[in-house]
């Protein structure tokens, strides 16, 4: 079935070409020949105008489906001759690029699918098109190392990609913005990163975001002199709702099978801030404590702590830090010994979090993004083509 005149009228598929013939296949795929008209042009030899013509050429070019089904574009392309530098030359046209067998609006679709969280597979299954081809074109974008922000966040997370484990995610908290993926968390890694910057764009970071690793502050205190650490709050409160978990599985193991389903069944009561309890979960709640003192102090702590980011001032939260120390250290509950151990050593940087109020949490959510991308992926382990991906995925 021939469609030409109602394409040469109304498409805008094929705007500025001559439609010869556009017809629907016994298979079910779309056929164009199309040509542009002939006209003057510019020599680019010599810029001499010119309108010799030389011969024809046929281009077999794929395009995007039409509802659904391939069309396959057949272009006539001219070769003009220059009688001034008896040079041949073909015209140039906006449909597609030299030495390309898809239309610039067909690469441009794809560079938008690879946007999205999915698989090369899936891109390459949908466009008809083979998966090294979809591989090979991304390939082709690179990013430049990003400008150091004043504040910026670290973070790990499980790449596995050349080999290593553990990647490294740093973000701009501030504009959310990923900022660099790098291929390792190890120190000599991150020194090799950042040293590519000089010391006096180092000089100019001023807040540095992270969890409690003792890699990270030894990156960061070598590298970036005027920076400020601030814990992440999310990090510090999980390690005191884990110490009261633990307490919990230990004293739920003294009861009967019945009384222990139940007390599992109601450990959110435990975690969940007392101010926001209501009155009959605030009984259920007074029940669980009673049937142990150790658990009622381990809750105790648990409340204290969540006092401390109420603290208008840096001095004044890390002096209720000190005292809350003192009294987990003379509650003596054998699951608070790992608390009292780290929050000694990161005072200072707890005590940040009410001073400067970031956190890690744009970069979270991008370690969640990047789980995703891993596991529609099955993986990728060209270390590269992963960082790049997750770059442009932002």
């Amino acid at each position: 079935m021939l469609y030409s005149d109602y394409y040469n009228e109304n498409s805008v598929l094929f705007k500025g070409f001559i439609v010869k013939t556009f017809k629907e296949n016994s298979n079910g795929d779309y056929e164009a020949h199309i040509e542009l008209p002939i006209k003057e042009q510019i020599c680019p030899y010599c810029n001499h105008k010119t309108s010799y013509i030389k011969d024809y050429r046929i281009q077999n070019i794929k395009d995007l489906s039409l509802i659904g089904r391939p069309l396959f574009i057949f272009l006539r392309k001219t070769r003009y001759y220059c009688p001034f530098c008896n040079h041949s030359f073909t015209e140039s046209n906006p449909l597609i690029r030299r030495y390309q067998h898809f239309t610039d609006r067909f690469y441009k679709y794809i560079y938008k699918e690879l946007q999205h969280k999915q698989s090369y597979k899936l891109v390459a299954e949908r466009l008809g098109v083979s998966l090294t081809s979809i591989i090979r074109w991304f390939d082709n974008i690179s990013f430049s190392k990003a400008e150091l922000p004043e504040c910026f966040s670290i973070d790990e997370f499980r790449g596995n990609a050349n080999n290593e484990k553990f990647q490294c995610n740093v973000t701009d908290p501030v504009k959310h913005k990923v900022l660099d993926i790098l291929p390792s968390r190890r120190l000599e890694e991150l020194c090799a990163h950042f040293t590519k910057y000089p010391l006096e764009e180092r000089l100019k970071v001023k807040l540095i975001s992270m969890d409690m690793s003792n890699l990270f502050r030894s990156a960061a205190h070598i590298l970036f002199p005027n920076a400020k650490i601030v814990v992440d709050k999310f990090h510090v409160i999980r390690q005191v709702l884990w110490s009261l978990e633990n307490v919990r599985k230990r004293i739920q193991k003294q009861f009967h099978k019945d009384r222990r389903r139940w007390f599992k069944n109601s450990k959110a009561l435990l975690l969940k801030p007392s101010n926001k309890l209501s009155i009959e979960d605030k009984l259920v709640r007074n029940r669980m404590l009673a049937s142990s003192y150790e658990l009622e102090r381990a809750y105790v702590l648990k409340e204290r702590f969540y006092r401390l980011f109420r603290n208008k001032t840096k001095e004044e939260a890390k002096k209720y830090l000190q005292n809350w120390l003192l009294m987990a250290a003379n509650f003596k509950i054998p699951e608070f010994k790992h608390c009292i151990t780290t929050f000694t050593k990161w005072a200072d940087e707890i005590a940040n979090i009410v001073k400067y109020k970031i956190t890690n949490g744009y970069t979270e959510g991008i370690n969640n993004k990047i789980k995703v991308l891993k596991r529609i992926s099955f993986g990728i382990r060209n270390f590269e083509r992963f960082r790049n991906r997750i770059l442009y995925l932002q």
